[in-house]
């Protein structure tokens, strides 16, 4: 009969442990059924190490392999994509878990919960996230030591004090490959997330949609600038243009009628277009580095007429930024503004002329036919657009709770309402703007953002989504008319959350969002110092890429020759692992002692302490003979003592341990012995 391999109990004990670890991560995007099934299969583990259970049949593996494989196509209609590749190996995980005999399938065990911890980093990189795959790797890597541990049974918290003990020695190691190896990209791609829901602004805009971000502290992006921070009323960060409505939503225009002059979008390394000689630049230049939050778009958000040098941003005709992918990791991109500028001043195309007065028939006829009124009377177009804008100052509110429109929401809105979000006055300026024939848009993104001052930087949230107008004027071209300004300037000048901040349903929908209690000033003390760690994580950890590294080995080297970094990198990493060896080295002989002995040696210094001490050579019974020689009233203590000690040390009895232990703890002998003896 063949022998049969026994998984020690101490390594299959971290094992289990670890499993729970690295799997707890992926719960929240997990089916529930694969929760479900890898805690079947965790239990099932259990039971047959209690000898309750035995292990499954083939004949049931391989059902369980097949359930498996369909309900992973009916979980997420497909095979392909990092959810389902994630979904895939914890699935083999668990059923491998079930099927461990040998220590080759305890190794391959082991090797994939390495696989699924680091997994975990793909759907989220966070600081407590990178500190828990850490502890998780710990407790892998414990498993691992644990099967290579014979006695390991006996004491198993030393397993993971010395695989704790040999991560904290490689990670200095660690830091100077991070620093110094070539930020290279990846060998081949992962397919991202692609069940993740779309953030922020969407690609149309209807009455509610703003008022929806309106209720969201979550954060949309951090902005960083070079030089000084511009005024809060300058900060309009571009999306999204929108030229067509069809009487209630306004979408883009369709960019085959729309964009007829060279490319839609011309790519950094491209050649320039023809309709970039559009842009006058003047002056009133910004630099800045944004971090954009996830949002499943392609498009980023920019001050005017911007800029950028990285590689896969574009700029589009409607001069805002896009990117090749949608963004589905946070995002790092530099950018050049220029705030004083011209865009189209010396005309429109007569196709883009058309497009941008163009509105629906037979929608909202009471606005159409007092612009054109207005227009008549005002005589320029500069005068009627003051008309409207004192007409919104005098007679509209801004609030988070409008009231529901209906088909003709403009008419609606002007006449009958007179209370919306920004969305509301821009649409319906717009409008009012083309019913006068003069070609309008409007654009959407976010405006303002909120100051760090611990580290000087912006943070742009949901609730700071806006959208506003831009109105083409003869000879001055596009030009930013906000009507909310003229109905809530505190909203522009302060910021969104300063004039909400009381609003009931202000950040509702982000309930666990510390900025609920930023009117309490420990908390938003202790809110914007956390955003300030998060935000050198994302800048320096998460975007340390080519262009940090060689900025920080020039600083710290002169230059980036390739055999001075190799020089640093071998003489670096010999001195770490000289001042390890050192380490470990400097109580080389010493042999660590066990738990009895240190117990026992407690024992001899207390009877020291009385002036008994024990010779050079004098074993534990001699000495306690001698000791109840000395003392016959420490009889029956030094006698326990003496007898649990031969039993953990010389017949390997581990189980008195805890009784020797005790003993020694509660033996506190007099000075003197009692009167009489």
């Amino acid at each position: 009969m063949s022998q049969v391999y026994q998984i020690p109990r101490n390594s299959l004990a971290w094992m289990l442990l670890a499993f729970v670890s690295v799997i707890a991560p992926h719960v929240l995007w997990l089916p529930l059924w694969i929760t479900l099934a890898a805690a079947l299969a965790l239990f099932w583990r259990v039971q047959v190490y209690r000898g309750l259970w035995r292990f499954p049949p083939g004949w049931f593996k391989y059902l369980l392999a097949f359930v498996s494989v369909a309900g992973l196509y009916l979980g997420f209609d497909r095979y392909t994509g990092l959810e389902p590749m994630v979904a895939l190996l914890i699935i083999g995980y668990s059923l491998k878990l079930l099927e461990m005999h040998t220590r080759r399938d305890a190794l391959a065990v082991i090797y994939l919960a390495y696989f699924i911890a680091a997994a975990a980093l793909l759907f989220e990189q966070t600081i407590p996230m990178a500190i828990y795959v850490t502890l998780s790797f710990i407790l892998v890597s414990t498993a691992l030591m644990g099967l290579n541990q014979s006695q390991g049974y006996r004491y198993p918290l030393s397993s993971l004090r010395i695989t704790s003990k040999l991560v904290l020695q490689s990670l200095p190691l660690m830091l100077l490959l991070f620093l110094v190896m070539p930020r290279i990209g990846p060998l081949w791609q992962v397919p991202m997330q692609q069940t993740g829901s779309k953030t922020g602004v969407s690609d149309s805009m209807s009455p509610g949609d703003f008022n929806k971000l309106g209720k969201s502290g979550a954060l949309a992006f951090r902005v960083t600038f070079k030089d000084n921070i511009p005024e809060q009323p300058g900060l309009y960060w571009r999306g999204l243009v929108f030229s067509k409505f069809d009487g209630r939503k306004w979408s883009q225009a369709d960019p085959g009628d729309y964009f007829r002059n060279g490319r839609i979008v011309r790519w950094q390394g491209q050649a320039r277009q023809p309709w970039e000689s559009k842009i006058e630049r003047r002056g009133e230049i910004v630099d800045y580095d944004i971090i954009l939050e996830p949002t499943q778009q392609i498009w980023l958000y920019a001050l005017a007429t911007p800029v950028s040098e990285d590689p896969a941003t574009g700029l589009t005709q409607d001069f805002n930024l896009v990117t090749k992918q949608p963004v589905q990791a946070r995002l790092k991109y530099s950018v050049r503004s220029y705030l004083n500028h011209r865009t189209e001043a010396k005309g429109l195309p007569w196709w883009r002329f058309l497009d941008e007065t163009q509105l629906p028939a037979e929608f909202n006829p009471e606005s159409v036919s007092l612009a054109r009124r207005w227009r008549r009377e005002a005589g320029t177009d500069e005068a009627y657009i003051q008309r409207i804008l004192t007409w919104i100052n005098k007679e509209f509110v801004y609030t988070l709770e409008p009231p529901l429109l209906g088909e003709n929401s403009v008419d609606e809105f002007l006449f009958t309402s007179k209370q919306g979000f920004c969305e509301h006055f821009a649409s319906s300026f717009t409008v009012m703007m083309r019913a006068a024939g003069i070609p309008a848009r409007v654009v959407v993104g976010y405006q303002g953002g909120e100051l760090n001052p611990y580290q000087n930087y912006l943070l742009v949230h949901q609730f700071d989504a806006h959208a506003w107008t831009e109105v083409w004027l003869e000879n001055r071209g596009w030009v930013r008319v906000d009507p909310t300004a003229a109905v809530a300037p505190e909203r522009i000048r302060n910021g969104f959350q300063d004039y909400f901040a009381q609003e009931p349903g202000f950040s509702e929908n982000t309930p666990l969002s510390l900025i609920r209690f930023r009117n309490i000033n420990w908390i938003n003390n202790f809110r914007l110092q956390w955003d300030r760690v998060n935000y050198g994580w994302h800048r320096w950890v998460l975007g340390y890429d080519q262009s940090l590294q060689t900025g920080l080995l020039t600083k710290l080297l002169g230059n980036t020759d390739p055999i001075r970094i190799i020089g640093v990198m071998i003489l670096s990493s010999s001195l770490i692992l000289l001042f390890i060896a050192l380490w470990l080295l400097r109580n080389t002989g010493k042999k660590a002692a066990s738990p009895g002995i240190r117990a026992y040696s407690q024992f001899c210094r207390k009877l020291k302490r009385l002036g008994i001490t024990r010779e050079t050579g004098e074993t534990p019974m001699q000495y306690s003979r001698r000791v109840v020689a000395l003392r016959p009233d420490l009889k029956n203590e030094v006698q326990r003592i003496a007898g649990l000690f031969e039993q953990v040390t010389y017949r390997e009895e581990t189980l008195h341990l805890k009784a020797l232990v005790a003993a020694v703890k509660k033996f506190s002998p007099r000075k003197r012995p009692p009167a009489g003896i």
